[in-house]
């Protein structure tokens, strides 16, 4: 059924999915479904929503929250959105690039007798490193992302495998995060070339695991730098090899230690010695 009026309310607007915004409309009942349910919204919660397209989500968001915050970069959008959502007074619409609005004045402004926060959005692969990163800079406690299937598992990635790389150790550091749910391809209007999957991200409290976050995440970039190099060679840059050996020795390493091998635990004990 919601194929169907996806494909009525496209047709009525003479619309078609943009590529380069990387839209693909969602018309699986039990995934929307599915999301609610994960994110616990209520009638006490916010909810901000990224990329709402023509608003089947935003409906489904909208009946079960308190408010819903949209942000829709297609220009196009906003009439269908207008028309879609039109029975709900709880939806406020912002038509801008979300890297480039000022969340925290909009959350006071929209959603301020909201008792919790939640953000709600279906991620270009493209563009969910820089969305994570603002959300989590802004100190949003939950998000239900829904991501390409490679992007998901390396967010959640862990140490000798594939997907582990500096982005999977960044997000175990900031966030307590899990994928809840696989999401086939034709899930989708129009079908993209990958599947997709749903994951659970809970902001930790991080701040104090060392003291200089900044260089903490410099850091770890740079071990990862060339994922085929030593922890050795890739810091050699910055520090004498025999020191790093040494050091590596002191903790219990062999020298062959490659990142991917060291947990998030290991690699904070690894910087502080060197640092701190």
């Amino acid at each position: 059924m919601i194929v169907h009026r996806t494909k009525e309310i496209l047709k009525k607007y003479h619309l078609q999915a943009k590529k380069k915004y990387g839209q693909n409309f969602l018309i699986n009942a039990h995934i929307l479904d599915k999301i609610v349910e994960t994110s616990e919204i209520d009638k006490t919660s916010g909810v901000i929503e990224i990329g709402p397209g023509i608003g089947t989500l935003t409906e489904v968001l909208a009946i079960n929250s308190k408010r819903v915050l949209c942000y829709e970069i297609d220009k196009d959008m906003i009439e269908v959105l207008n028309d879609t959502l039109s029975n709900y007074d709880n939806i406020k619409i912002i038509c801008n690039d979300f890297l480039k609005v000022n969340l925290k004045d909009d959350i006071e402004k929209y959603l301020k007798d909201c008792e919790n926060i939640i953000v709600v959005a279906n991620l270009p692969y493209y563009i969910t490193t820089p969305i994570l990163f603002k959300l989590m800079k802004e100190n949003i406690q939950r998000m239900i992302i829904m991501v390409q299937k490679e992007v998901g598992m390396r967010l959640v990635g862990k140490p000798n495998t594939k997907d582990y790389n500096a982005l999977s150790v960044i997000m175990a550091y900031k966030t307590k995060s899990k994928i809840f749910a696989h999401v086939s391809r034709n899930s989708f209007f129009p079908a993209p070339n990958v599947d997709s999957v749903l994951l659970d991200i809970k902001l930790l409290k991080s701040d104090s695991i060392v003291n200089n976050e900044g260089e903490f995440l410099k850091f770890v970039e740079t071990i990862f730098m060339q994922r085929r190099k030593t922890l050795v060679n890739n810091l050699a840059r910055n520090f004498d090899k025999e020191k790093i050996i040494e050091i590596l020795s002191t903790l219990g390493y062999e020298k062959d230690i490659r990142a991917e091998q060291l947990s998030l635990t290991e690699i904070v004990n690894i910087y502080k010695t060197l640092y701190e």
